[in-house]
Parts: C-alpha cells; structure tokens; sequence
C-alpha cells in the first residue's frame, strides 16, 4: 500500500530539467568572453565589464553587482540614433526561463531635447537573423529623470524554442544623440530549469485516486 501511495504522489509533479547552458552570465571572467558586444561610436560610457563603485557621474547611482565581484556596465546615451548590444548564442535543452539582474539611471529632464524614449530590450533572434520575439524590459521616458530604479530582475520564458539554437541579444535603444546622461548595469544573467506541473484535472483525479484507496484500505481493515 505504501508503494502505491508514493507513487502516486510522484506523479503529481515531474522533476525540473537541466536547465540552458548559459556562458560568462555573470561576467566573472572579467570581461565579455562567450558574448558578442555591440556600442556606438562616441558613447556617453563605453560598455565594459567592471566592478563595484563604478559610475558615469551627474548623481547616477554607482556600480554594485549582484553576483560576483563583475558586471556589465554601459552609458544607455551616446551619438544616436544607434543600439548597444549584448548577445549570445544558447541552444534551448529543456523547459527554461532566463532571468537577469539590471539597474538604470537616466537624466533627460535637465536636457529637454530628447523627445524620444529610450529603451532596453531583449530579442530572440535566428541564427540567421530574424527575429523571433521581442520584449520590452524598460523604458526610459523621455524628458524624465530617475537616477537609480535600484537592483530590477528580468524573465523571459524560452519554451517556445525548445530544441532550438537561437540568439539571445539585450539591447538598449538610443534613438537620439546625446539628450541626457544615463548609466545601466547588467548582471546575473542566468537560465533557471521550469518544472513541469500537472493540469489541475489531473492534480484532482490522482487526489481522488488516493482517497479511493485509503477508504479502500479502512475497510479491509474493519
């Protein structure tokens, strides 16, 4: 009988997969190896991988990374229009979802040129360059301030490409040229194994199942 109950409370939830390999998401390695990096021109803040107490001035918050000793650091302003750019290839092995750290700060409300938002995003991308998906993460409106929005973490769900080998790229929008000094850090970027859960008609049947039998049991007993 107690063979049949473990079981049968087994059932109940499957085991969480390995979850996608994902290279250097923390940057401990000190600089960007296993990502393909992309900056403007004449950015505000060259993008960089570095350590704690960094900033791009102006009262922007200063650098404080949220795993490890490193992080990814950019200016989110530069000679626009144009796009900041991190991105890896990762091959999608099971039920996953990416997670990751970031931290913003902006001031357009001081430099009211800007008329455009700027914004980060990430995009899932072919290997041939389409893209797949896109999601906004953050947008910085235009002609508005925020120093520091403090330690934010991001999700993006990947089931919808298991088996598949794409392009994870979080990019960040200028859309303008130099209209207010921003700073951004990037952190953690890691992916986390999604367990699979039962339909809630299943999670009653194999309930009822269990009751059905502990009755069963009582009986025979008496």
């Amino acid at each position: 009988m107690k063979k049949i109950l473990i079981c049968l409370i087994a059932c109940l939830f499957t085991g969480a997969s390995s979850a996608t390999l994902i290279t250097n998401g923390s940057f401990e390695s000190g600089n960007f190896d296993g990502w393909t990096q992309e900056d403007l021109s004449s950015p505000f803040f060259p993008l960089q991988v570095n350590g704690s107490g960094i900033t791009s001035g102006f009262g922007l918050f200063s650098s404080a990374p949220t795993d490890g000793s490193f992080a990814a650091l950019n200016g989110f302003d530069g000679n626009g229009p144009g796009t900041i750019s991190l991105s890896q290839e990762i091959t999608v092995t099971s039920l996953s979802t990416i997670m990751f750290d970031y931290r913003a700060g902006w001031d357009m409300f001081n430099f009211p040129a800007s008329t455009q938002d700027r914004l980060f995003d990430v995009n899932i991308n072919s290997l041939g360059g389409s893209n797949l998906a896109s999601y906004n993460i953050l947008s910085a409106t235009a002609n508005s301030q925020n120093l520091d929005t403090g330690n934010m973490t991001g999700h993006i769900d990947l089931n919808s490409f298991i088996g598949q080998t794409v392009n994870i790229s979080f990019d960040w929008s200028i859309p303008e040229e130099f209209t207010g000094p921003a700073f951004f850090q990037l952190d953690n970027v890691r992916s986390v194994a999604v367990s699979s859960v039962p339909e809630p008609e299943t999670i009653v049947m194999l309930t009822l199942g269990l009751t059905g039998l502990l009755v069963s049991r009582k009986k025979k007993a008496v």
